[in-house]
C-alpha cells in the first residue's frame, strides 16, 4: 500500500523527540531530591550538612574529687603523728590542713563568694600561724591553728553533705565523700576533747598528768578509738564532761555507719528516686 509525499510529511510531524525530565546537574538533582540511575539517592556532601555543635560544659576543676580529699586527710594524720607538735612539725601540719580544707570546699563546689573568702582566709591564717610559730608566740599560734582546724571540721563536712545530696547517681565519689565526713567527725570530737581539757584547767586523760601534756595526736588517737568503738587501752578520759563527749561520739559514729555509709554502699551505681509531687 503506497503513501504520497504529503502523507509522509504528516507522519514525520507526529514523531516528537524524547524529552529528559531528569536533573541536568548534580546540584539540580540534590535540589529536586530525585534518585540516580541505580534508584538510590545521590550522595550529598557532608560538609554542607554537618553543623558545628557547641562544646559541652565541663565540670569545674576538682569537682567531686573526694577521693583526693580522703587521701589528704589520711596523709595529714600521719604528718601530725610523725612531725609532732614542734615548730616545724606544726608548720607542716598547718600546710596539710589548709590544703585539705581548700580542696574539700572546691570539691563541694561551694558558692563563689564563700570560696573567695576561704581562698583569702586560709593562706593568711596559715602564713600567720607559721610566722608566729617561728617567732615563738605559742598561745597565739595554737589559737590560729584551732581556727583553721575549726574551718575544716565544721564548714567542710557541711559543704560535703550539701554536695552529696545533689548527686543524681550514687557513685564512688559519693562513697568517698561519706567517708571523709566520718573522718572529719572524729577530728571535730578531737578538737572538743582538747577544748574540754583547756577549759577544765586540768589534764583530759587519766594517764597524762602535769607536767606531761597531751599532744594533738593523743586527742586524735583517743577520738578514733572512741568513734570506732575498738575499746580503750592506754588513754581514758577522767572528767565527766570528757566521758559524756566520748559516749556521744561513739553513738553518733555508729549511727552514721549503719545509716549513711550503709545506704551509700547498698545504692552504689543507682540513680536517686525523684520525689513524687503531692496531690
Amino acid at each position: 500500500m503506497g503513501y504520497s509525499d504529503g502523507d509522509a510529511m504528516d507522519h514525520q510531524d507526529d514523531i516528537q523527540p524524547p524529552t529528559h525530565t531528569a536533573a541536568s546537574s548534580p546540584d539540580a538533582a540534590r535540589a529536586s531530591g530525585e534518585t540516580g540511575e541505580t534508584g538510590e539517592p545521590e550522595a550529598v556532601s557532608t560538609s554542607d550538612a554537618v553543623t558545628e555543635e557547641p562544646p559541652a560544659d565541663r565540670p569545674p576543676r576538682f569537682a567531686d574529687s573526694y577521693g583526693l580529699v580522703l587521701v589528704l586527710l589520711i596523709a595529714s594524720y600521719f604528718v601530725m603523728a610523725v612531725a609532732g607538735d614542734y615548730h616545724y612539725g606544726r608548720m607542716l601540719s598547718l600546710v596539710m590542713l589548709a590544703t585539705t580544707t581548700w580542696l574539700a570546699l572546691r570539691a563541694s563546689q561551694v558558692e563563689r563568694r564563700l570560696l573567695r573568702y576561704a581562698v583569702t582566709f586560709i593562706p593568711v591564717t596559715t602564713l600567720a600561724a607559721i610566722v608566729l610559730s617561728v617567732v615563738g608566740s605559742e598561745n597565739l599560734t595554737r589559737a590560729i591553728s584551732a581556727a583553721l582546724a575549726a574551718l575544716l571540721v565544721i564548714v567542710a563536712p557541711v559543704a560535703i553533705v550539701k554536695r552529696l545530696a545533689t548527686h543524681l547517681v550514687v557513685n564512688m565519689n559519693t562513697f568517698y565523700g561519706a567517708i571523709c565526713v566520718y573522718l572529719l567527725i572524729a577530728m571535730f570530737f578531737a578538737s572538743l576533747f582538747a577544748l574540754s581539757g583547756v577549759l577544765a584547767g586540768d589534764s583530759f586523760f587519766v594517764q597524762l598528768q602535769p607536767p606531761d601534756k597531751a599532744s594533738t595526736i593523743d586527742y586524735l588517737y583517743f577520738s578514733f578509738t572512741t568513734i570506732t568503738t575498738v575499746g580503750y587501752g592506754d588513754l581514758t578520759a577522767q572528767g565527766n564532761v570528757g566521758r559524756m563527749l566520748a559516749v556521744l561520739e561513739a553513738v553518733l559514729g555508729q549511727l552514721y555507719l549503719i545509716t549513711v555509709v550503709s545506704l551509700v554502699v547498698q545504692n552504689l551505681g543507682q540513680a536517686r528516686r525523684k520525689k513524687q509531687p503531692l496531690d
